[in-house]
């Protein structure tokens, strides 16, 4: 029995993609991600965060398929071979179900490989904009080797405060 579904990498695009048993197609892409740098105080450059971006290509719904979760942490696992990696993750909130996923988010990550290894700290961000009230389900992942870790924390744990700093 297959444990994961095979997947490619796209040297031009720099995205991963494999495709379901139910012929569905998965994009997976790791985005440098500046946010931390834009709301440090510091002039210390913080490097290697990004943000991934999992993305259901085709239409169809996808009933539930366990080797699409185990293929998507084979491809994070890799990820965090380099220590000093760092990924943020923010739930989509298309069709109000931003909540929804970051509590699937999470009970992939409790019960995933790499949770010996990589730190999860989640972050619901609460900010207004225009008078609109929005929240950001976030979690940041960390290896626990890297080396830089508390002063990336205290960045990552300002976000909130930056974004309501104009109140």
């Amino acid at each position: 029995m297959q444990n994961l579904y095979n997947y490619t990498f796209d040297e031009i695009t720099s995205t991963y993609s494999f495709t379901t048993r139910n012929n569905i197609q998965y994009r997976i892409a790791f985005l440098v991600d500046e946010t931390l740098n834009s709301i440090s105080t510091s002039e210390v450059l913080i490097e290697n965060v990004y943000q991934i971006v999992i993305e259901k290509v085709s239409d169809a719904l996808e009933p539930f398929d366990n080797l699409v979760s185990k293929t998507i942490e084979n491809i994070i696992c890799a990820f965090f071979s380099n220590v000093n990696n760092s990924l943020i993750y923010i739930c989509s909130d298309d069709q109000e179900k931003g909540k929804i996923r970051f509590s699937v988010f999470d009970r992939w990550y409790r019960n995933s490989s790499f949770n010996q290894f990589v730190t999860k700290i989640d972050t619901i961000i609460s900010f207004d904009s225009e008078g609109i009230n929005y929240n950001l389900y976030t979690s940041f992942l960390y290896h626990n080797d890297n080396p830089n870790i508390d002063y990336i924390v205290t960045t990552y744990n300002n976000i909130e405060k930056v974004l309501n700093s104009d109140k």
